[in-house]
C-alpha cells in the first residue's frame, strides 16, 4: 500500500474514538408484587390438593374484599411432591399466587388480610417493589448516558488534539442492573416502604475524527 493511501485509510472509518456512557434516574416504585402460596399435606394427592385449594379460595376472597381486581391475580408456581415422615410418605400440594397491588400504602394491610384468611396453610414468598411504567425514566437515563458518552468523546478528542466528527455507530448496552425490582421491607403489621430504585441505561458510541 502506498504511504499516502495508508494515511487516508487511517483517517477513514477506522479512525476515531469509541466511548461508553452511562446514566441513571431514581424513581419511586408504585407497584407491589406479592408472591403468595398455599401449602397442604395429606396422605394422598387428592386430599392435599383439596386442602390447598380451599385455603387458596379463602385468600382470593380476602383479596377481592380488599378491592384487588381478578386481573391483578394470577396463578404462580404449582406443584406436588412427597416427603418422608418417620415410616410413611405424605403428599405436599403447593399452589402459588402472584398478586399485583397498585396502591403501595395499603399493600401491607392487604397482604396481612390474605395471610390471615389462608390460615396456617398460606405462605408469603416475598414482596417486590416495581415501577409500573419505567419507560419515561428509561428514556431520561438514556439521554444522560448519551450526554456522558458525548462528553467523554469530546474530552478524548481534545486530549488527542483532534476535532470530533460525526457519529459512526451507537450500540445500547446492558446497564448491568437496570431497574431490578427491590424487595419490600416488612415487619410487625407489615408496612411497605417503597424507597427509591435506579433505572439505568448504558450505550457505546463511536465518533469519527473531524480532520
Amino acid at each position: 500500500m502506498h504511504p499516502a493511501d495508508e494515511h487516508r485509510e487511517h483517517r477513514g472509518p477506522r479512525g476515531g474514538v469509541t466511548v461508553r456512557g452511562a446514566g441513571a434516574v431514581d424513581v419511586t416504585p408504585d407497584v407491589v408484587v406479592a408472591d403468595l402460596a398455599t401449602e397442604a399435606r395429606a396422605g394422598d394427592v387428592g386430599q392435599a390438593l383439596s386442602s390447598a385449594t380451599a385455603a387458596l379460595a379463602a385468600v382470593r376472597a380476602a383479596l377481592r374484599t380488599a378491592g384487588v381486581p381478578d386481573a391483578d391475580v394470577r396463578t404462580g408456581t404449582t406443584s406436588t411432591w412427597t416427603e418422608q415422615v418417620e415410616d410413611r410418605l405424605r403428599v405436599v400440594a403447593h399452589l402459588g399466587l402472584v398478586v399485583t397491588l397498585r396502591h403501595v400504602p395499603s399493600a401491607g394491610d392487604v397482604v396481612t388480610a390474605a395471610l390471615a384468611a389462608g390460615g396456617d396453610e398460606v405462605r408469603l414468598g416475598g414482596l417486590r417493589l416495581v415501577v409500573a411504567d419505567p419507560g419515561p425514566a428509561r428514556g431520561q437515563a438514556r439521554e444522560l448516558a448519551w450526554q456522558d458518552a458525548r462528553a467523554s468523546a469530546e474530552h478524548l478528542a481534545h486530549l488527542a488534539g483532534r476535532g470530533l466528527g460525526p457519529v459512526l455507530w451507537v450500540h445500547e448496552d446492558d446497564p448491568s442492573g437496570g431497574a431490578a425490582p427491590a424487595f419490600a421491607r416488612v415487619a410487625g403489621a407489615m408496612p411497605v416502604e417503597p424507597g427509591e430504585q435506579a433505572v439505568r441505561a448504558a450505550l457505546t458510541a463511536r465518533w469519527a475524527w473531524a480532520d
